[in-house]
């Protein structure tokens, strides 16, 4: 099968043009008036054979001008003809030519000992070396920072130092925005032949493509089978009580192989170093949560990651967590008292093993700030300038603050805790009430919430009224612990020894939880992705390097430290996004796939054979013919 093409296709409105003759021939033509004269019949009758023979000769060359006309308007509009029974010409006319490189991580799976993206450079190189001098080449990747550098027109072919500065990206630009950019470049380029081509594993998600440019799939090596391990997702396990030095990792791992996969071993390194490993087996298309546990050696944040072993895929073998851990966490009491309610004593020496301290407002001084995790606030009296100094810098340090009520609140005290929960704290009451409401949305409360409480009567708590407050606990809309950010607060009466949910097993429950989670021990972020802007003093980046910035746009998974070397030390782990994992290979609209013998259809000029000369020579041969009947009728009217 035949098909014609062209490569100018915009210069075929100039085929209009044949009719440029028609119209000379029609306003040329006369109409002689008729004069009969009886004795010229013979003569008349003569002179019209005479006019037949002239008439058939005009239309003769009437139709070979038109002809000469559209054959060279046919031929500056360069026709291709081709068909699979023809072989390729080897030759195109200049052509701006865009090539867009997938470098997406999925780039770097692992096909007959090659990445992806190193066939992806092999393929860039061969278009880089069939293309000839007068082609213009526009590289675009899907790392923006590489378009940046490199993202230019080129004359003629690429340099090497380009190729080999391609690499994965975990932030990758979309195909919509290569496409927009490659568009853009080939306007810029002024050509009038454009083409562009995709590298790609086609894992992309499904998009409808619109471009006035064709565009050409030049794919990477497919496989039939298709493996690949991943772990999506590790976090650190809340515990309740004293914690031995021992940490549950909870972690899931993905197969998007089309087989199960047995025996895997899963390893956990904190802090780096390897300290537990595991066996599991994942069927295909599942994911398995699993946990591991790992005896931590020292207090303060970890971090680390759970990796598996998978040589096809190894950009998404491994998944990043940080959370803080402290197996006698330091809590410091603000209180006028030198001594504690019962109830607040037992809960604070069981939950830091008896480490905590006891100090007033007025002793505390800025650098006691930074050697407690947490602050618990008890009876302690009017809200002092120094007091309220106190509370913002702790708020600065984002530390974790547990405000419990006594037999005495003063005025300015309860309107600082009235602006900061969005309550309105009314008098104390000794009236019974039943807990009737308990937030199951919460890390705090989470874990009682739906259980069957046996004691939820409180006989002596202040009463208060909901404005805005992140309501943990309540009783007939009534609120009794609330919290905001990292600071909470308990409206009963700690110092009561006649309130029955004291004695519920839910209590210490409850208790434990709030101060885990506001020494920062609850479950740490999960969806801390790459992307993320991060705002900081001083940062010191999965590298090593420390930067001082202020803001960061993550790019690399890794360990992100803030405020490195200081007391306000954190980390936060940030993962890839792992839709790249997925097994997809979709075609979209608009992109013709090459197939695996790309490179005998690269520019689609050489697809078939450049009709310009032949039509070129067809038109010559009608002007010579034309000049010879031309000729020829002359001499016949000498």
């Amino acid at each position: 099968m035949f098909q014609l093409s062209f490569l100018n296709a915009t210069l075929l409105f100039f085929a209009a043009a044949v009719i440029i003759p028609l119209l000379i021939w029609l306003l040329a033509k006369k109409k002689p008036l008729k004069i009969v004269f009886p004795t010229l019949r013979f003569i008349k009758l003569s002179k019209e054979q005479e006019k037949s023979r002239s008439k058939l000769k005009n239309i003769l060359l009437l139709i070979i001008r038109m002809l000469i006309i559209l054959l060279v308007v046919l031929a500056v509009a360069r026709p291709m003809l081709s068909s699979p029974k023809l072989k390729p010409s080897g030759k195109h006319p200049p052509t701006a030519i865009a090539i867009l490189i997938d470098t997406s991580y999925s780039m770097d799976y692992a096909e007959r000992g090659k990445s992806s993206l190193q066939y992806a450079k092999e393929a860039l190189q061969k278009i880089n070396a069939k293309a000839n001098p007068d082609d213009r080449l526009i590289p675009i990747s899907s790392d923006e920072n590489w378009n940046l550098l490199h993202s230019q027109i080129y004359a003629g072919s690429l340099p090497e130092t380009l190729m080999g500065q391609l690499k994965i990206t975990f932030s990758p630009l979309t195909l919509e925005e290569m496409l927009a950019q490659a568009e853009t470049k080939l306007a810029e380029s002024q050509m009038p032949n454009r083409e562009i081509y995709l590298i790609t594993d086609l894992r992309i998600p499904p998009v409808e493509l619109k471009t006035s440019v064709p565009i050409a799939l030049i794919p990477v090596p497919e496989t039939a089978d298709y493996e690949n391990l991943a772990v999506i997702s590790a976090n650190a396990l809340p515990q309740l009580v004293e914690k031995h030095n021992q940490q549950l990792i909870q972690f899931t791992v993905a197969n998007y192989g089309e087989t199960e996969r047995k025996d895997v071993l899963v390893k956990a390194v904190v802090n780096d170093i390897k300290l537990a490993e595991k066996f599991l087996s994942v069927p295909a298309q599942s994911t398995v949560i699993e946990t591991i546990p790992v005896e931590l050696r020292s207090d303060g944040w970890q971090s680390g990651y759970i990796e598996v072993n998978d040589e096809r895929q190894i950009t998404d073998n491994r998944c990043y967590f940080a959370f803080p851990y402290y197996s006698k966490p330091r809590v410091t009491v603000i209180t006028r008292n030198g001594s504690l309610p019962a109830i607040l004593s037992t809960i604070l020496k069981v939950y830091s093993a008896s480490s905590f301290q006891i100090i007033s407002a007025d002793a505390l001084s800025i650098s006691d700030l930074d050697k407690a995790q947490l602050f618990v606030v008890y009876d302690c009296g009017a809200l002092t300038s120094r007091l309220r100094e106190v509370f913002t810098n702790l708020q600065n340090r984002k530390k974790g603050i547990l405000f419990c009520l006594g037999d005495n609140l003063s005025a300015d005290l309860k309107s600082y805790l009235n602006n900061s929960f969005g309550i309105e704290i009314k008098e104390r009451t000794q009236k019974a009430i039943t807990i009737d409401n308990l937030n199951a949305h919460h890390y705090i409360s989470s874990l009682i919430s739906g259980k069957a409480l046996k004691n939820t009567t409180l006989s002596d708590y202040w009463q208060a009224v909901n404005k805005n407050a992140g309501v943990l606990i309540s009783a007939q809309n009534i609120p009794l612990a609330v919290v905001n950010e990292k600071q909470s607060l308990w409206l009963w009466n700690i110092a009561s020894e006649n309130n029955p949910f004291f004695i519920d097993p839910a209590f210490p429950v409850l208790a434990f939880r709030t101060l885990d989670y506001l020494a920062g021990a609850e479950i740490p972020e999960t969806n801390n992705k790459i992307g993320q802007v991060l705002i900081f003093d001083k940062l010191q980046l999965p590298t090593g390097e420390i930067i001082s910035n202020r803001r960061y746009l993550a790019t690399e998974p890794g360990i992100y430290i803030f405020e490195p070397d200081t007391p306000r030390s954190y980390a936060l782990a940030i993962n890839i996004d792992y839709n790249d994992s997925e097994t997809r290979t979709n075609l979209p609209k608009g992109i013709k796939n090459l197939g695996a013998k790309w490179e005998d259809k690269l520019f689609f000029s050489r697809l078939g054979h450049d009709l310009w000369k032949i039509l070129l020579a067809i038109a010559f041969a009608l002007m010579i013919l034309e000049i010879i009947i031309v000729k020829t009728e002359e001499a016949r009217a000498k």
